[in-house]
């Protein structure tokens, strides 16, 4: 019943993606047009055996889903960093810090009888994701490692472990207002103004030099009041700098040198979700449950799981060829809330044999084939999985689960409520053309 319509749909997909794909699945629609529709897969085993190289489609809605706690992402060199606290009503408090090197950019001559007026870390910000402008405590403290490019650090990794506890650089409130693009935090450790003032010469010829006296701070955030927020820091901006002012022996006259953060150098976004107030926390990581809706938050937050249950029959019922699967999945349109934008894009992951999430085939074949944005008129996220269905019923694949997560979920918070299969609405569905043979 789904022929006229879905079939037209596939041939306009088709057409966008491979032209020799779409010559000889459209030689096949030539030939077997006018078979019959299955109304669901169980009239698959009793077709007559002429019946060869039948196109047909197929839909269910019938997906089970639930809300996993995403352990971590990848952190290091993004293109932009994350600082605030943020409660969420759906999806509890999120803690935003990050890492970061700071580097000279030229030899540094301070004169004689130099003395500091002030040092102030600036860190420019391009948005707000919250919409809450409440106060935020924000600790600043030196670290004691290099930041290795070499390593894989993610987004849960302990600072706490690499830095000066005994010396805080700075503790200052911070209570933005919206319009405002710049952090102003002032560092008010006299030893640490005195360390970059006094650096012997030694440690100010070049930058690794300089790294090796000077290995880069962490800037964390606490809440104070208020729901807050989370901002986006662009550390590559000329405007994110750490400034020291100062005087020296020339009368009348104060000085700045700025010491830069820029773009190669590197940096570590680092997140802590806590769950304890969210609206999921009861269900959270399990399945069998009766809510009809199901959650997923970047920032290494929760992810949901699709259970596709149905595809093992698939499997034991080879030989078929999937021609096309999409997969539409609904947003709860009752749950959109403009403080708490959608993400731009989501994901689909998968487990491998030690439990490692890692991205699908379709993913790897680029945004033009997976889609994955989000559809306003229509209010679902639509993506193409052929390949990962027709992997899974060839039995190249063994876990019948994916799961939804954002594309950007190491650089945005957006979060995102999506409808399943128990809600009034109805839920996920999968799509499908496929070759009987």
């Amino acid at each position: 019943m789904y022929r006229n319509n879905f079939l037209v749909q596939g041939f306009r997909f088709l057409v966008k993606g491979s032209y020799a794909t779409f010559f000889l699945l459209f030689l096949s629609f030539l030939l077997t047009f006018t078979s019959c529709d299955d109304p669901s897969f169980v009239g698959l085993e009793v077709q007559p055996p002429g019946d060869r190289f039948v196109v047909n489609s197929y839909r269910d809605e019938m997906i089970n889903t639930s809300v996993w706690e995403m352990d971590s992402v990848p952190a290091l060199n993004h293109s932009v960093s994350l600082l605030g606290v943020m409660d969420d009503p759906l999806f509890g408090r999120l803690y935003a810090s990050f890492l970061t090197q700071i580097r000279i950019w030229n030899p540094i001559d301070f004169g004689s009888d130099r003395v500091a007026d002030s040092l102030i870390l600036y860190l420019f910000y391009s948005r707000t994701y919250g919409g809450n402008y409440g106060p935020q405590e924000i600790t600043v403290y030196e670290i004691k490692e290099d930041i290795d490019e070499q390593t894989s650090y993610y987004s849960n990794f302990d600072a706490e472990e690499i830095i000066y506890e005994s010396d805080v650089l700075a503790a200052h409130t911070i209570n933005p207002e919206e319009g405002d693009t710049l952090i102003a935090i002032p560092i008010t450790s006299t030893r640490f103004q005195d360390k970059l003032l006094f650096a012997p010469d030694s440690a100010t010829v070049s930058f690794a030099q300089f790294l090796e006296y000077f290995k880069g701070v962490y800037v964390k955030a606490d809440p104070v009041d208020g729901d807050g927020s989370i901002f986006t820091v662009n550390l590559n901006h000329p405007d994110s700098k750490l400034s020291l002012y100062y005087r020296n022996d020339t009368p009348d006259t104060s000085f700045r040198y700025d010491f830069v953060i820029n773009q190669g150098i590197p940096r570590v976004n680092l997140f802590k979700h806590d769950y304890s107030e969210a609206v999921f926390y009861d269900v959270l990581s399990q399945t069998g449950t009766d809510d009809s809706v199901y959650y997923v938050q970047g920032t290494a937050g929760v992810m949901g799981r699709l259970d596709f249950d149905f595809l093992q029959t698939w499997r034991d019922s080879m030989p078929v060829s999937i021609n096309m699967a999409r997969l539409y999945l609904p947003v709860d349109q009752t749950a959109i809330d403009e403080q708490y934008p959608l993400p731009n894009r989501i994901a689909l992951l998968e487990k491998d044999d030690e439990g490692r999430l890692f991205g699908t085939i379709d993913l790897a074949l680029g945004d033009q084939y997976f889609g994955g944005t989000y559809n306003s008129e229509q209010g679902y996220y639509e993506m193409n999985i052929t390949n990962w269905v027709q992997a899974f019923v060839r039995g190249k694949r063994t876990d019948k689960s994916l799961y939804v997560s954002t594309r950007e979920s190491g650089t945005t918070p957006n979060r995102v409520v999506f409808r399943n299969s128990k809600h009034s609405l109805g839920g996920a569905r999968l799509e499908m053309i496929y070759t009987r043979h």
